[in-house]
């Protein structure tokens, strides 16, 4: 109760500040002018003096962009920023200190940064730094609401090494266009029974591989990956399943039907592979993605992000029966650190071994079914362990050819596509954790902390994400035989 206690006061700090920076720091409603943004792909000013070029300045987000700037005094030093409003008006930046060359030139894949939010040879530093700017709450996670908008990012070069927030002038700048749909891909709402989603189809007419998409605790309904993913050239559902509209508002109980639901939906798209589909669970949706793997045969392929294979705080019932009570976590289990951020103890997560009583029997998974199961050493939430326990479980039951494991050095909890910023800490609305003697008082609205190192984070972000859609690729479209029928027909 101590624990709960302090949190509750942490938690109405935290409040109070968001409110008095709302009320100090009013941001403006607009980003930039639209003028600013041509359609070249490498914006550079000619003329003589500094100047910032950005290849390429309009993409796709999982491409990355390489900064040089020239035109300065040699061996100086100079500042790069970046900085860039969410769809709240919300401020998020980085800076980084370099020295020019001997010719006045700074290029991101040679030199290195000596300070500022990263050290060291960094091209995609100042996007994997992206934080909330210094008057903003500390705590803001930045995350594309609406995929439909792309990220749009001024990056500017400041002489001399600059403190994050200075109102110095920049010599030179340039504006940057990230988006998350690619052109041609459909945006599809769908509330059809029970199932509350948007589906995203890539151009073309298919067959394009389908895949049911979900975030952890975090709730509500979450777009942007699956839109990523549909412009690689698979058909995603981003489906929610909790806290959003009718749906249930905790993870207490889910009815796997729902899920099956869903899955039968995608499958009946046009241009979409009709007879498999794949899910992609990170953190607590994996628990659901390795039970409707085990349960439902349509499923094949399973990709785990910081995820496990025991149902946390979860009752899951599927055709009127009980089939998994998951693992009561309590605050038993928590601690804070110094800034009174929240995470586990890595002993209570060691403690699910692949014999334990509530671990998913994903090794009665059909023979066709794949895993692809990930996550980082530097994880708080300690979720390199299940890794691991996967593996030992699947070893046990002879079924390791169906698994592909990964833990990955420096990642933490939240890995998405790369060039986004690191998520090491944010201020979470829902976790599955109860307090008090009788279990009444939940854990809502508090700092946790994520971890992740910047550099190892993005490296593994960039690794993981061909790596997944390949995965997805090969066992749901290349293995269907109504694929390999299509083809000849």
């Amino acid at each position: 109760m101590a624990i709960l206690t302090k949190m509750c006061v942490l938690t109405s700090v935290l409040r109070s500040r968001i409110w008095t920076l709302k009320k100090c720091h009013p941001l403006p409603s607009t980003f930039l002018p639209t003028k600013h943004f041509s359609t070249t792909l490498v914006a550079r000013d000619t003329s003589n003096g500094p100047w910032l070029s950005a290849t390429p300045r309009v993409c796709l987000h999982d491409v990355p962009t390489i900064l040089r700037a020239g035109g300065l005094k040699p061996n100086a030093p100079v500042t790069l920023t970046a900085d860039l409003l969410d769809e709240n008006g919300k401020q998020f930046c980085s800076h980084a200190h370099y020295i020019s060359d001997a010719e006045g030139d700074v290029d991101v894949t040679l030199a290195p940064s000596v300070g500022g939010s990263y050290k060291g040879v960094f091209p995609a530093g100042l996007l994997t730094t992206l934080a909330p700017a210094p008057h903003e709450f500390p705590l803001l996670r930045l995350y594309r609401r609406d995929p439909q908008l792309p990220w749009k990012i001024t990056v500017k070069v400041v002489e001399g090494h600059q403190p994050l927030g200075s109102q110095q002038e920049a010599v030179s700048e340039v504006h940057l266009e990230r988006h998350l749909m690619g052109r041609g891909v459909r945006r599809v709402p769908l509330r059809e029974g029970r199932v509350r989603a948007t589906l995203f189809l890539p151009p073309g007419p298919g067959p394009f591989p389908g895949v049911i998409d979900m975030f952890g605790t975090a709730g509500g309904l979450m777009e942007f990956r699956a839109a990523m993913m549909a412009s690689r050239g698979i058909a995603t559902m981003a489906l929610a399943y909790f806290a959003f509209e009718d749906l249930p508002k905790t993870t207490e109980r889910f009815d796997l039907e729902y899920f099956a639901e869903a899955a039968e939906l995608l499958m009946s798209q046009e241009g979409v592979v009709p007879d498999r589909c794949g899910i992609v669970g990170v953190s607590k949706a994996a628990d659901i993605a390795f039970t409707l793997a085990t349960w439902m045969a349509e499923v094949k392929a399973v990709v785990s992000i910081s995820g496990s294979p025991v149902a946390y705080d979860s009752i899951i019932t599927y055709q009127g029966k009980t089939i998994l009570e998951g693992f009561k976590m309590d605050m038993s289990v928590l601690r804070l650190d110094e800034h009174g951020r929240l995470y586990p103890l890595r002993e209570m997560i060691q403690l699910l071994t692949p014999d334990h009583p509530k671990f998913i029997p994903i090794n009665l998974a059909d023979d066709d079914t794949y895993f692809l199961v990930v996550g980082g050493d530097d994880d708080a939430w300690s979720c390199d362990v299940p890794v691991h326990s996967v593996r030992e479980r699947m070893e046990m039951f002879g079924r390791t050819e169906k698994l592909e494991t990964k833990v990955y050095p420096g990642a933490g909890h939240i890995l998405e596509p790369p060039y986004g910023a690191l998520i090491h800490h944010s201020y979470h609305r829902h976790l599955p954790v109860v307090g008090g003697e009788d279990g009444s008082e939940r854990v809502t609205g508090v700092p946790i902390l994520w971890g992740g190192q910047p550099a190892e984070h993005c490296a593994v972000q960039e690794d993981l994400w061909p790596r997944m859609r390949n995965f997805l690729m090969k066992h749901i479209r290349d293995e269907s035989p109504w694929y390999q029928q299509h083809k000849i027909n």
